[in-house]
């Protein structure tokens, strides 16, 4: 392949098979030659980002990713998307690496709440641990002029369940506790809008779309800004 692109996913495999299943879904098609090209890496044994941004003594994700960075640079992709909003905490470490652009998930999930909600002014973040305590989410969500406003421990807790118990452990969602979640965060926490920061939660929402709050849904966005740079590098454009 000479126009590519590749996915860096494995964070977890479900959130990576319902990205490709939505990119492929949403790909304008009339024939098998119409998809896009793509390297998908599901690196499943990357440790976790969570464990190790909370104590850095644990297995560390980012050499694992490094070395994906670096391997697939050889190939000469157009651009890179990492799915996993926690991982984004090493995005400058791993963009140091390569010439290649990597698509940075958090940024586009913010700059898409003036389309989704428009007027929004509190914007509610839902995630792991990791991603919560490490900031990762703060300036894009400030310095888009918005506030910020994090789950309280119990929602955070109730995230936490969901993500890795029933989602990375059963393989499952449970659409219930996904809704009470953004409901509770929209009514509770007096949010305009929850981004999903957490590809586990976007697994959710595909799984039980939400229909009555607004949610930026980090992984369907990059998912968007993946098929929009997909076509024109398929137009030759890129």
């Amino acid at each position: 392949m000479k126009k590519f692109f590749t996915v860096l996913g494995g964070m977890g495999t479900l959130a990576t098979e319902s990205y490709v299943r939505l990119l492929d879904q949403r790909t304008p098609t009339q024939s098998d030659q119409d998809y896009l090209d793509y390297i998908v890496v599901n690196h499943a044994t990357v440790p976790d980002r969570t464990a190790w941004i909370l104590d850095h003594s644990k297995p560390s994700p980012v050499e694992p990713l490094l070395e994906d960075v670096k391997q697939q640079s050889l190939l000469h992709p157009e651009f890179f998307v990492l799915i996993c909003n926690t991982a984004h905490y090493s995005y400058k470490t791993l963009q140091a690496a390569t010439e290649i652009p990597i698509l940075n998930m958090l940024q586009s999930t913010v700059d898409a709440i003036k389309t989704i909600k428009p007027g929004a002014k509190r914007v509610g973040l839902l995630g792991t641990y990791g991603t919560l305590a490490s900031g990762i989410y703060d300036s894009y969500i400030t310095n888009a002029g918005y506030t910020e406003v994090k789950p309280n421990e119990e929602l955070k807790e109730l995230t936490e369940d969901l993500i890795y118990h029933d989602i990375k452990e059963k393989g499952r969602s449970d659409g219930k506790k996904y809704h009470e979640l953004i409901r509770r965060m929209t009514e509770e926490m007096n949010c305009d809008i929850v981004i999903l920061g957490c590809t586990e939660l976007s697994f959710a929402e595909e799984m039980d779309p939400e229909t009555e709050y607004p949610v930026a849904d980090s992984q369907s966005i990059i998912v968007d800004r993946s098929l929009e740079l997909g076509l024109k590098m398929q137009k030759g454009k890129a």
